[in-house]
């Protein structure tokens, strides 16, 4: 079963962030799970919003628990329109701790304070974070620089210095892998870890598991699954480092890197739980789904959520659903695409979002000029993309063949880009 994990900032952002919180009950689903950032939980980010709840979240020993109280504490403030009910009871069960941490690493490494009783300290107290608080998964620590170049730079210059940068990235990785082992190990943690996993080609990552994989060994200690990072943007990535077939456009070159690179992976780990990290866009589901994936997240459908103002400046863009609640492919233009909330008069769509708020409803909560019921509007649009991430899960168990039938998908685009992908996948 493929998880997706929607992320959440709370202690990190204001306005609708931790609002989103209150109305988990909206989601009836069995799909989808909640992905938090240690970063901003531990009030460790610079501003903190919500100080006065995550003060409290230690005294905690499940993060459904300390999420039940936000929830009641946030009612109390009256932080959503006076006519909604929310229940604090609600139907998730799945939460993955991402760590967050790069902004802790990269100054500790300004301040050349990077050495293994630093390390140490942040592991400890990371696995102490979410061990306490019961989190199904954890992504260790990790310290991931970003494989970008200039324009204009040849390959091989610009080969050379990924090569190094990502050489040296990879010796601080593998020493904070190998102090999340020894803390494990001497303080005896029970949670299970999945290890990120990084690269600027296939050839790299291939050799970043292969090195982990021997770590593992050496170590006497087995992560419970791997994390794939790195690749939520592709169009930082290099063609031709990635190999990406002549003539694949930005849509294609997305859906088969990630897609191929997810195969790969799978093959090395044996069963275990693999995640994909960012990259999980609901057109990529069934594929990641197929070659090996157990779960991923992805931010887009919350940023197009965001993406409007109350001034109307700018629109909020709502996900054209493919599948419907009956498992059954919606006849709809432009599936799986985020259209301004202008564009669209009926999405068809029988989630129980748009069931109980049809689209002319969400538009007067955007434009009530009302702060709650505008951000009220912005969750709706995002539980209504949650739902059809997970109908499209669904459609993935209940269909053996389901990469052909998504690949048989009567809308002309669609059909040509899996094909495309599948049969260049190798």
């Amino acid at each position: 079963m493929h998880i997706f994990f929607a992320t959440n900032n709370l202690g990190g952002g204001g306005t609708n962030v931790s609002r989103f919180l209150l109305h988990l009950d909206k989601i009836k689903t069995k799909h989808i799970g909640i992905l938090l950032n240690y970063y901003y939980l531990s009030l460790q980010s610079t501003p903190s919003f919500d100080t006065s709840v995550l003060k409290n979240i230690l005294e905690y020993s499940d993060i459904k628990d300390f999420l039940k109280f936000v929830k009641a504490n946030f009612i109390e403030k009256k932080r959503q329109p006076e006519n909604v009910k929310t229940e604090l009871d609600d139907f998730i069960k799945h939460y993955i701790l991402d760590s967050g941490t790069g902004n802790i690493l990269r100054d500790l490494i300004n301040e050349n304070n990077i050495n293994k009783d630093s390390l140490n300290s942040i592991v400890e107290l990371y696995l102490q974070f979410s061990e306490k608080l019961n989190f199904n998964l954890v992504v260790a620590l990790d310290f991931a620089l970003k494989y970008t170049h200039k324009k204009g730079e040849g390959e091989s210059k610009v080969y050379q210095e990924l090569s190094k940068g990502f050489v040296n990235n990879e010796k601080l990785n593998f020493e904070i892998l190998k102090t999340t082992i020894e803390c494990v190990k001497e303080n005896k943690h029970k949670q299970d870890i999945i290890a990120p996993l990084h690269g600027y080609s296939f050839k790299s990552f291939d050799n970043y598991i292969d090195d982990i994989l021997k770590l593992e060994q050496k170590e006497n200690y087995q992560f419970h699954g791997f994390g794939l990072g790195g690749i939520a943007d592709t169009k930082k990535l290099l063609n031709e480092l990635w190999t990406v077939p002549e003539g694949f456009n930005q849509k294609l070159k997305s859906l088969w890197i990630v897609s191929q690179l997810t195969k790969n992976t799978a093959a090395k780990i044996n069963n275990r739980k693999l995640h994909v990290l960012g990259a999980g866009n609901i057109s990529l589901i069934p594929l990641i789904t197929h070659f090996g994936a157990t779960s991923s997240d992805c931010h887009s459908a919350w940023r197009r959520a965001n993406d409007g103002d109350q001034e109307g400046l700018t629109e909020s863009k709502m996900l054209v659903p493919l599948v419907n609640s009956k498992l059954q492919f919606i006849d709809k233009q432009n599936p799986w695409e985020y259209l301004k909330l202008s564009k669209i008069k009926n999405l068809n769509c029988d989630c129980p979002i748009c069931q109980e708020y049809n689209i002319k409803e969400i538009k007067k909560l955007f434009s009530s000029g009302d702060n709650e019921n505008f951000y009220f509007a912005k969750i709706l649009i995002f539980i209504h993309a949650l739902y059809q991430y997970d109908y499209v899960i669904s459609f993935c168990e209940q269909n053996k063949n389901y990469l052909k039938e998504f690949s048989n998908y009567p809308n002309g685009e669609w059909n040509s880009l899996y094909k495309t992908v599948i049969e260049n996948i190798k």
